[in-house]
């Protein structure tokens, strides 16, 4: 952020301001004038005067797509539902969470943020989570699914699972349910979702989804994931469950390694 005055500077005048022309400012008094725990409490104001004339300095205004603009922006905060931020001034002051898709991409930049990071941080607060088929596409929905991709500039990610997958459960845990919840949660803001029906469905798939369910990680687990373009004519990447003793952990480890080759993937794309 650019800071339009040095900070130092301000505090010099300030002060300078209250205590008249003839004042030292930077000279601390003698010791037989003021004791140390004086001299620590006066810097320790400074610092802190400096502080908030520094908050002041950098606040700046974020507008949203839809028009809406929010000034005097300060303490700025990447959460997982969006980013929160502090607007106003005095009274008016107070805390807003914008969510991430109607932000301009300019300020998603500038803020850093991750999608992917911000998924894995989400999921590992391991808060409980009642996963039910209408949190994704179908099989059934796939045009739509595809549609959807498309327009967001997304990629497609399907999600091998079976019935009793569906229900109340924590992404941290072992076992097959709490890594289906562990892939949704991980996964759901960067790509197109996409459930598929082990029972049922698993030939119905694209020839680039079925690439990965029977890829050389898949290891017979579920739930896994094929990544693919939105048009699911390429395969992207594979994301397995992580074997027999999976559990949060060990899935954060492949879901990032899998999320760098989703990475270079989409960088390595032309830009429009």
């Amino acid at each position: 952020m650019k800071i339009h005055a040095p900070i130092w500077p301000l505090v010099a005048r300030l002060l300078y301001g209250h205590m008249g022309r003839g004042a030292q400012i930077w000279a601390l008094p003698k010791p037989n004038r003021i004791g140390t725990q004086m001299k620590l409490e006066f810097i320790a104001t400074l610092l802190a005067l400096a502080g908030l004339l520094q908050g002041r300095a950098v606040a700046e205004d974020i507008t949203t797509l839809d028009g809406h603009t929010y000034t005097a922006v300060q303490d700025v905060t990447l959460k997982p539902n969006g980013l929160f931020f502090v607007t106003g001034t005095n009274a008016a002051m107070r805390g807003v969470t914008v969510p991430f898709d109607q932000l301009p991409e300019a300020v998603k930049q500038k803020y850093h943020y991750d999608p992917f990071d911000l998924g894995l941080k989400l999921a590992r607060q391991d808060l409980a989570i009642n996963m039910t088929k209408t949190m994704a596409f179908s099989l059934d929905n796939l045009e739509a699914a595809k549609a959807r991709a498309k327009a967001e500039k997304k990629l497609l990610g399907f999600i091998m699972e079976w019935d009793s997958m569906y229900g109340p459960t924590r992404p941290m845990e072992g076992g097959s349910n709490a890594g289906f919840a562990h892939f949704y949660l991980a996964f759901h803001n960067q790509l197109v979702l996409v459930f598929v029906r082990h029972e049922t469905e698993l030939n119905q798939v694209p020839a680039a989804v079925k690439q990965g369910f029977s890829g050389p990680e898949e290891g017979g687990f579920a739930p896994n994931m094929a990544v693919v373009t939105a048009d699911c004519s390429q395969f992207i990447c594979e994301i397995p469950y992580g074997g027999q003793h999976s559990n949060g952990a060990i899935r954060e480890q492949i879901f990032r390694q899998k999320m760098e080759v989703i990475k270079q993937f989409l960088k390595a794309q032309p830009q429009p």
